[in-house]
């Protein structure tokens, strides 16, 4: 609808690769990771996984919960991070509520209050994983194929060597559709129903789902070899470590090392007309109000969902790109 100039603007967590609007500018307006929830009833810890175990569950290569890569995950010594936090008082339908937000230093990046080691023994049990995926063309699902392929390049990249692709599917190193224990469903909320219904499911959606539906969610080891459970302040230090396009679009860096970052997450972009587009002035006001709305205000009312937000030069450049909306 956006490319056929039917709408005054869109959303979406991934870039135009081809078929690119006459008229296009992004203006990201908030982060948020993307969680890896499970369903195993008997472990009462968060799991631990690594980047090429990650890959090798969701292509099929690992089938049960005791296999030993997953086990060597979980049975070492992890590093970890805790990020100083701040309580703050906001209006959420008509009533003020306090929530706790991360603190940010003066170029926007969360601020860090301690690292720590910690021996960690989980015993996964003896059972089958059920992947669930969405079979809908999603960003979700690029974003999570382009953290496979860009934390597994390398000595690593024949775990997951394809392109990103908005269907999963298509990007998976195996033809998954031939697999017994894949169950595709359409959107994060079957994803995420399909794994709390099934012991030994494994999935990937945004953390509301997982805490909507009870689900816990593995710590993801990231460059810097830390163990980071997906939240607003790893995701803003991740994305801190990306490159920033003229656009508007942030290219996410997955090898780079950045301590606390939790590394699958994204940005998500309004899509909107510039100026040179001819779009209706009045509307285009509005429209450019709503970003900036999105932007400054929106994240900080909802951390407990996990989004994040947008800060230091990424916050800059949208406050840049909504200045065009005209």
């Amino acid at each position: 609808d956006f490319t056929k100039n039917l709408v005054d603007f869109a959303a979406s967590d991934a870039v135009y690769t081809a078929d690119f609007p006459a008229h296009l500018e992004y203006a990201p307006v908030y982060a948020a990771p993307i969680a890896i929830f499970y369903n195993l009833p008997t472990v009462k810890e968060s799991i631990y996984l690594s980047e090429a175990t990650l890959a090798q569950i969701f292509s099929g290569y690992i089938t049960n919960w005791d296999d030993k890569l997953i086990a060597a995950d979980n049975e070492r010594t992890v590093k970890t991070v805790t990020y100083k936090t701040k309580k703050i008082t906001s209006k959420v339908g008509g009533k003020n509520v306090t929530k706790t937000v991360p603190v940010l230093d003066k170029k926007g990046k969360p601020t860090i209050a301690s690292t720590s080691e910690k021996v960690v023994n989980i015993d996964l049990p003896k059972l089958p994983i059920t992947v669930y995926y969405r079979t809908d063309s999603s960003g979700t699902s690029e974003q999570f194929g382009k953290f496979l392929k860009g934390a597994n390049a390398g000595e690593n990249e024949r775990l997951w060597p394809k392109t990103a692709s908005g269907t999963f599917a298509n990007q998976t190193p195996n033809n998954i559709s031939t697999f017994f224990n894949f169950q595709g469903a359409s959107g994060s909320a079957l994803v995420a129903a399909g794994v709390k219904g099934k012991v030994g499911g494994i999935g990937y959606g945004e953390v509301s789902w997982a805490t909507d539906n009870k689900l816990a969610v593995a710590n993801i080891r990231n460059a810097a070899g830390e163990f980071i459970a997906p939240s607003a302040a790893g995701t803003s230090a991740f994305l801190g470590g990306g490159t920033i396009q003229a656009n508007g679009s942030l290219i996410a860096d997955y090898k780079k090392s950045i301590p606390g970052a939790y590394p699958i997450g994204t940005a998500s972009y309004g899509l909107v007309y510039p100026a040179s587009a001819g779009k209706d002035a009045a509307t285009q006001k509005i429209v450019a109000e709503w970003h900036t709305y999105m932007l400054q205000k929106c994240p900080a009312k909802f951390p407990e969902k996990g989004y994040a937000q947008i800060t230091g030069p990424l916050y800059d450049k949208a406050m840049a790109q909504i200045a065009k909306i005209k």
